[in-house]
């Protein structure tokens, strides 16, 4: 079977994140960003009925939520500040995507620390605040091939780990840049989808997935 995945930024607006689960409610994987908080940092209720919250923690820069009726798919690997990794099995093989929200101005210690939790990723998909030219759908004369730090970090990640970015063909943060990126080991159909009119555009992606009765069939008897 196949199943939608998304990330968007919501920029901590409660209303925001009630508008991406109405526009797009096809959707089950969801992954916000900058999500709304409590004062305390906690997770704000959502209203929902198709959606369930599948993971939080408290101050992260994401929250991840499944289609009520699949959650029983996915496992979490890892949520921290910067990441959340969802596992699903494809063909009896774990795969994991991973959500990630890295700030403007995350360090070359920090940054390598978070690719240590990309490292046995399939999917990522994210705001990585990079601004690779390889990739950039209106590269400027003269800059062909110069990133900026989080740029080239991200490119030297995705040779080293055999990932292609899927870049989008226009900006995706307000016609100003190209920081909302889905990246793979695998071919996937990808979009990226403004219809929401946040900042950020929407990152889409459709992943194969086992079906539990999949799972079952190849359970030990």
């Amino acid at each position: 079977m196949f199943i939608t995945t998304l990330l968007i930024i919501v920029g901590r607006s409660r209303a925001n994140r009630s508008l991406v689960m109405d526009v797009f409610s096809f959707v089950d994987l969801l992954f916000i960003v900058d999500p709304p908080r409590k004062a305390d940092g906690g997770s704000v209720v959502h209203e929902h009925v198709d959606f369930a919250l599948f993971s939080f923690v408290q101050a992260s820069g994401i929250e991840v939520f499944v289609r009520s009726s699949l959650s029983g798919l996915f496992l979490v690997d890892l949520h921290d500040l910067v990441t959340c990794v969802i596992m699903y099995d494809m063909g009896g093989v774990r795969r994991r995507i991973g959500g990630v929200y890295v700030p403007p101005k995350m360090d070359r210690l920090e940054w390598s620390a978070c690719e240590a939790t990309w490292d046995d990723c399939d999917f990522l998909m994210g705001d990585l605040n990079a601004k690779p030219e390889e990739w950039n759908p209106n590269p400027r004369p003269g800059r062909m091939c110069i990133s900026d730090c989080h740029g080239l970090w991200l490119f030297q990640f995705c040779d080293r780990n055999g990932l292609r970015v899927h870049p989008p063909v226009g900006c995706t943060f307000r016609n100003i840049s190209v920081i909302d990126l889905f990246i793979g080991k695998s071919a996937t159909r990808v979009s990226y989808d403004g219809k929401a009119g946040l900042e950020h555009v929407a990152v889409i992606a459709r992943l194969e997935v086992d079906e539990p009765i999949d799972m079952v069939r190849r359970r030990p008897s």
